[in-house]
């Protein structure tokens, strides 16, 4: 159970053909920095849990196939969050003014340098809308 692992700050899994939902007690871990589970076939929505990591810094989810909408985030969450990357996934909607915060000076601690998704507008709609000024990278999905 990766809940038990308390003192885990950071983990890549990267390219490990993971499936399935993304754990939710991964983010109950009090001193998680660092969180690399891209390029599996990891699926569903992304966790809501996502803002009860009071340390994370990185959350890189690039290349699963999660999908829905990306969750809004409570004030004062993730206020260590330095770099997000959620390219090529299959989600959907408008990027959170909530995450968009933690990229501009809305908030004083706003610390987000990269924040990465699929909102390429030619050839086709994007997949998800960023503000002006809050995607750092955007992909085509």
């Amino acid at each position: 159970e990766v809940g038990n692992l308390q003192s885990l700050n950071f983990t890549t899994l990267s390219n490990n053909l993971l499936t399935g939902a993304i754990p939710t007690s991964f983010f109950s871990l009090p001193n998680l920095e660092i969180l690399y589970i891209e390029n599996n076939t990891l699926s569903g929505n992304i966790p809501t849990e996502i803002s009860n990591a009071p340390e994370l810094r990185d959350l890189y989810l690039t290349g699963n196939i999660l999908s829905g909408e990306i969750p809004e985030i409570p004030p004062g969450s993730l206020l260590t969050l330095e770099e997000l990357l959620l390219s090529f996934n299959n989600l959907t909607g408008n990027m959170p003014s909530s995450i968009c915060a933690l990229r501009n000076d809305t908030i004083p601690s706003g610390s987000l340098i990269s924040l990465h998704a699929d909102c390429v507008i030619p050839p086709e709609p994007p997949e998800i809308t960023c503000a002006v000024g809050c995607c750092t990278t955007c992909t085509g999905g």
